[in-house]
């Protein structure tokens, strides 16, 4: 059970993270987020201290060494998911040799 909350927290935070970057920002201001590109340090300060709750939450888990790694074990495919999910990934059109 802390797994799945270590896991819906550090999506939570990546999310967040990612609404407000530099280069989604704009993208952000026109969606239902705007409140969150507008108010962006504070969001972002805020999915820190999310990442650093489920730090802790994993450390009194599981103990300082395992939860500190177990936090990256997670956030790996986690992230790396987002970054599947929300970016637009199509093939570059090349140019044919002839």
């Amino acid at each position: 059970m802390i797994y799945l909350v270590a896991g819906l927290l550090i999506t939570f935070a990546c999310y967040v993270l990612f609404l407000v970057s530099d280069k989604q920002r704009p993208k952000t201001q026109k969606s239902r987020w705007a409140k969150c590109a507008e108010h962006y340090q504070i969001c972002r300060y805020l999915a820190f201290g999310v990442l650093a709750a489920t730090l802790i939450l994993l450390i009194q888990f599981t103990g300082r060494g395992v939860g500190s790694v177990s936090l990256f074990v997670f956030a790996t495919p986690i992230i790396f998911i987002l970054i599947l999910s929300i970016n637009d990934l199509k093939p570059k059109k090349t140019a044919q040799s002839k």
